[in-house]
């Protein structure tokens, strides 16, 4: 089940662990598929913005997308949609 969220400041208490990042287009085609470690993240002027440990920054636009929600079925999980297009976040324990 997924719940839609507007306070994206629930992203900066995820700290010092790695995210993984697939990209779909038309519902359900990966096309890309991305993963790192990162210390801390900012939200900033509606970009989440992921300090890497050395020091790069990686940033993700929420402007970008039309709807951002959290999978209430699977812990740590949020997808973000564009249309038929969309992006799922998650932080693996």
């Amino acid at each position: 089940m997924e719940k839609r969220i507007s306070n994206f400041s629930i992203f900066e208490n995820y700290h010092d662990r790695q995210v993984v990042l697939n990209y779909y287009e038309d519902e359900d085609f990966l096309w890309k598929r991305d993963g790192f470690h990162f210390d801390k993240i900012q939200f900033l002027n509606g970009v989440l913005l992921f300090s890497k440990k050395d020091g790069k920054t990686f940033s993700i636009s929420i402007k970008d997308y039309d709807s951002v929600s959290v999978n209430t079925d699977f812990q740590n999980y949020f997808m973000l949609r564009k249309g038929c297009n969309s992006m799922e976040m998650y932080f693996p324990n």
